[in-house]
């Protein structure tokens, strides 16, 4: 198959440098020095699971020189949503399946409305993997799973290929009939990971480790929570107990990508995440008092970075 991978950071660098080794047809749409490197030097992977590697990275900032591909990598953050959507019609042909590993729980949708819902699939992957320098991805952790399916529940020819894509560049993917609850169940993990360990700034160990933070981290889980059934949801009954056993076997060094981010003084995804839960919860009438002050606090801190707050 053709790929395209959008947004050439941590996961897409990743998993398209995964399946240029595997043998599957992949450009990058990246920008600045990364571009640069990339051009120069390939695109070098370290990874824990895959072992360190070099590709040679067909990569441009200019979607047209790509064309038309069989599948998109949808991975950039997401406050470029829209952006990339204005840029994304070259790669879009009428077979063309956008696969979208974006952060939060309606990327799918905001996409399916600018390009139609049946060129869209929904992906998560719970991985630490980031950019360590231009042209370079460390993988640190993970990926403990890739998950993909149609929004609709269906099990398709087409997402049984892109699993197999995967899975024969050496990562463990599934396909799931219930995406929607996949992408929630990866929003409850990923949710209070970035809001309380970017206020604390200390490590997923750190905020578990100290009883005041993991109080405050389980609160932002069953706001979370209530969020969801109260969306219609069909969560696990058990599903805050088993998503925090799940954190704890996270190793405690692990730092999430937004609090990266605000450490090199970039932009946050605190919209999507601690900033979804807030908006839901006055839309559906489910208090949120925890992911309120999480997103005001780092929606400050955003607006540090020289952008406008939103």
């Amino acid at each position: 198959m053709k790929f395209a991978v959008f947004g050439t950071g941590g996961i897409g660098g990743f998993l398209g440098a995964a399946l240029a080794r595997s043998g599957q047809d992949v450009s990058f749409v990246a920008r600045g020095k990364h571009l640069d490197a990339m051009r120069k030097n390939g695109l070098s992977i370290q990874s824990v699971s895959l072992g360190n590697f070099r590709v040679k990275a067909k990569a441009t900032e200019k979607p047209s020189d790509i064309g038309v591909v069989d599948v998109v990598l949808f991975c950039v953050k997401s406050y470029d949503t829209e952006a990339t959507l204005q840029e994304i019609g070259p790669l879009i042909g009428q077979n063309t399946v956008v696969v979208s590993f974006q952060n939060g729980i309606d990327s799918e949708d905001r996409i399916g409305e600018a390009l139609g819902k049946g060129h869209v699939l929904a992906g998560a992957i719970a991985v630490e993997s980031y950019i360590a320098e231009p042209g370079k991805i460390v993988q640190s952790a993970g990926p403990w799973m890739i998950t993909v399916g149609e929004m609709d529940g269906s099990v398709t020819p087409r997402v049984n290929s892109i699993r197999d894509a995967f899975v024969s560049a050496g990562l463990k993917c599934e396909v799931s009939a219930a995406i929607r609850e996949v992408l929630w169940q990866k929003f409850l993990f990923i949710t209070p990971t970035a809001g309380v360990c970017s206020v604390s700034r200390s490590s997923i160990g750190e905020v578990l480790g100290f009883q005041p933070t993991r109080e405050l981290y389980v609160a932002s889980m069953k706001e979370i929570e209530a969020v969801a059934r109260a969306a219609g949801v069909k969560l696990a009954a058990d599903a805050t107990t088993k998503t925090l056993e799940q954190v704890g076997e996270v190793n405690k060094s692990t730092k999430p990508s937004m609090l990266r981010d605000l450490e090199r003084g970039k932009r946050l995804e605190v919209d999507a995440l601690s900033g979804a839960v807030s908006r839901l919860g006055r839309e559906l009438h489910v208090p949120t008092p925890v992911n309120d002050f999480l997103y005001a606090s780092l929606k400050l801190q955003d607006s540090k970075t020289g952008r406008a707050v939103q």
